[in-house]
């Protein structure tokens, strides 16, 4: 049975889970001639590629704009280095996104998310994405990061434009670069600033400044663009999968009742929407020498669609794997990818979730979405809710 998929079309940049599963069931290595590309939609061609980093390179790029459509890649930051430059790069940044880096950071992030969810509160309605999910990750992400917080909501909104897609849309638009280099030229001033005065850098920053790889410094334009990526990768992840959580608990009232109930459930909760619900949709490859994946030849040159919302959905890998169940407990999962560019950021993006949640979930005694107000975000590889209006009952 043939599958039509392009990863542009208007049902695969909405919600494109029917499309995906058809793959799953009918075409799971999918080949798209209009790209000369591959979509690989079950968990283990999946699990395989972003294993291998032999025959797959992400030096075109990993984004569909970029491995698809050509759009170029800088290759300034870790995500867009093959190793062993990403490794040596990625060592430099790795202490500050431990497992016990993100445990220290806890109580920030905590006190934070009260901060923002009090009023909210006592409001008894308010957006979800919008005024609480995006705000707490913005603000977290940019003081991890070095980001003064008078300027994180500012940043965080340009990295929202630069993302935002029209419908029809296939590749960057104006409006995107116009918002990318806004928050590029942001960061390469602050750079600057920092460099001058050391009294101004904190976080990551702050480390980066004194960095080298080899031996050799990093510059100006690398410090900028390892900033551009932590602060995309530590909020988009965590704001989506943080009110994806929220959508599907408050369909499913019993799961619902048992986080208000235990707020300790909230690390669960959040881990199984990123399975049902993953925002990062889809990441690429190229192909730098021939494979073979699920029974397919990959040939040299071409792309290949790691589609992770489509391989935590998989029947093969999960049992009930269309359910959405926080008391689910996967023995795999590829809810922050796997292998060399499994995502540096993943326990502190579990440990953000999991305050988002919890911290919702101890302060009220129930709460309802308004469906009538909730949007989709439209993207080619990153997707979820970006409009989720909530009543909470205390």
């Amino acid at each position: 049975m043939p599958v039509e998929y392009d990863p542009y079309g208007d049902e695969a940049t909405v919600d494109p889970e029917r499309i995906y599963r058809q793959l799953r069931l009918h075409d799971p290595v999918h080949y798209m001639p209009t790209y000369d590309a591959w979509a690989l939609a079950s968990f283990d061609a999946v699990w395989q590629a972003c294993s291998d980093t032999t025959h797959l390179s992400v030096r075109r790029g990993q984004t569909p704009n970029q491995v698809l459509l050509g759009e170029p890649a800088s290759n300034l930051t870790f995500p867009e280095l093959d190793p062993p430059e990403h490794r040596l790069r990625r060592r430099v940044l790795a202490p500050r996104y431990t497992r016990e880096s993100a445990a220290a950071d806890t109580e920030r992030i905590t006190a934070i998310s009260r901060e923002v969810l009090a009023p909210l509160i006592e409001r008894r309605s308010f957006d979800a994405f919008g005024e609480f999910a995006a705000v707490v990750s913005a603000r977290v992400a940019a003081e991890k990061a070095g980001i003064p917080a008078s300027d994180a909501t500012a940043v965080s909104d340009l990295l929202h434009r630069a993302l935002r897609r029209e419908p029809g849309q296939k590749g960057t638009s104006e409006p995107n670069m116009v918002a990318m280099g806004e928050a590029f030229s942001y960061l390469m001033e602050l750079v600057g600033r920092c460099r001058v005065d050391r009294g101004l850098a904190h976080g990551v920053l702050g480390d980066l400044l004194d960095a080298s790889v080899a031996d050799v410094p990093l510059t100006d334009e690398q410090l900028a663009a390892e900033l551009h990526t932590l602060l995309v990768t530590g909020s988009e992840t965590v704001e989506h999968g943080t009110v994806a959580a929220i959508y599907y608990l408050a369909q499913h009232p019993d799961q619902k009742a048992a986080l208000i109930a235990d707020p300790s459930l909230a690390a669960w909760a959040f881990a199984e929407a990123l399975r049902y619900h993953h925002p990062t949709d889809v990441l690429c490859r190229t192909v730098s020498s021939d494979v073979s994946i699920g029974g397919q030849q990959l040939r040299t040159g071409q792309g290949v669609l790691l589609i992770w919302a489509s391989a935590n959905r998989d029947e093969s890998e999960f049992d009930r794997a269309d359910q959405f169940d926080i008391s689910r407990r996967p023995t795999r999962s590829l809810l922050f990818g796997h292998g060399q560019h499994k995502c540096i950021g993943e326990h502190i993006a579990m440990r953000m979730g999991t305050s988002l949640l919890s911290e919702l979930a101890a302060a009220v005694t129930d709460f309802e979405v308004e469906l009538a107000g909730v949007r989709r975000r439209r993207g080619e590889f990153l997707k979820g809710f970006d409009a989720m209006p909530i009543l909470v009952t205390t």
